[in-house]
């Protein structure tokens, strides 16, 4: 029966030794900010246009320009005397090779147009502005707070809940 005594009196004085609780109160708004965020969008495309090629019939290469260049320089360096050996050589290289690309040119005439779509992947940016949260500012007991919430309050008060503790 004593130790029951103890316990009970024990219990009693235990919670007041630490007393901490808390309750719920009122607090005023007093703005209520919409906060947002510039959200980047990038949307691919297609640029397709129509491209026009010209395909003669030679075959791209130089061949032509480079023996005609050899030919034209052995001419010229036989015609060259002394000094003006060096300048004949390098004339008839010239010359000889200028020759044999104008006579491919001459015989590409049968060449022809070619029409061909060419499209090209392409991107453009869109910056959309848009709604990301409200900053909500209160007052309570003097003192200014704020939070975010993702929905507009629908009053001029919130509801606090007041924390005391030693």
């Amino acid at each position: 029966m004593k130790m029951k005594k103890i316990i009970f009196i024990m219990s009693l004085l235990i919670p007041g030794l630490s007393f901490s609780g808390s309750f719920t109160d009122q607090a005023e708004i007093v703005s209520v900010n919409k906060i947002y965020k510039d959200n980047v969008i990038r949307e691919p495309y297609d640029d397709c246009y129509i491209k026009e090629t010209y395909q003669g019939d030679g075959d791209g290469s130089a061949t032509n320009e480079i023996i005609g260049g050899i030919f034209g320089g052995i001419v010229g360096n036989q015609l060259g005397k002394g000094d003006g050996k060096d300048i004949m050589t390098l004339a008839g290289t010239i010359l000889g090779a200028s020759l044999a690309h104008d006579d491919e040119v001459a015989k590409s005439t049968t060449g022809k147009v070619v029409s061909k779509e060419v499209c090209e992947r392409k991107y453009r940016t869109i910056t959309e502005r848009r709604l990301s949260h409200y900053r909500v500012e209160y007052l309570y007991n003097g003192y200014s707070f704020t939070y975010n919430t993702k929905t507009r309050p629908n009053s001029n008060t919130v509801k606090v809940t007041v924390t005391v503790s030693p």
